[in-house]
């Protein structure tokens, strides 16, 4: 009999929005998926369209050294350019960006107001460029310590990274 293979029409409204509704949850998942790659087919966290500070590495001093230097790559994965505006650290009474420049056939350090970090590039502070000045030590910043640096930015973004100190640090003769 044909009333057998009828269904109540509530019952077929239900199973409608029920397909509908998985039909949606593909598309939004599919949607998520697509947008969270990069260009790359890398995933994109949320780091990918931030300022991060990689590979922070600090000098270690010895005893009587009031100042030292920390380094590190700045990356700017933001859609726009962004300026370092500030530093600092608990370490250090003062921090600063310096960089180092021949003036005269010297080496000499300066002060660097501000720098300009264009949308997808990467800067690189190191000894004989850029770098940040720690300057008015409490203490000896000993060897395999952790120093910790924070860089505000102009758009806002304030980012900490924990520099390790060491002895050997790649072209340090030629700054400090």
């Amino acid at each position: 009999m044909a009333s057998g293979m009828m269904l109540n029409p509530g019952v077929v409204r239900i199973m409608r929005t029920f397909a509908n509704s998985m039909m949606a949850l593909m598309v939004l998942l599919t949607a998520h998926t697509t947008m969270a790659g990069d260009s790359h087919g890398h995933l994109a966290g949320n780091s990918a369209q931030s300022v991060q500070l990689l590979n922070a590495s600090a000098r270690a001093t010895r005893p009587g050294m009031s100042s030292s230097a920390a380094y590190m790559t700045i990356r700017n994965g933001t859609h726009e350019a962004v300026q370092i505006r500030s530093l600092s650290s608990p370490v250090a009474r003062k921090t600063e960006l310096h960089t180092t420049e021949m003036n005269n056939g010297m080496m000499k350090m300066r002060r660097v107001d501000n720098l300009t970090i264009k949308p997808g590039d990467t800067l690189e502070l190191k000894p004989g460029g850029y770098h940040v000045m720690l300057m008015g030590l409490d203490k000896p910043i000993a060897r395999n310590s952790e120093v910790p640096v924070t860089i505000t930015f102009s758009n806002g973004d304030q980012k900490s990274v924990v520099a390790h100190a060491t002895d050997e640090i790649k072209g340090q003769h030629m700054a400090h």
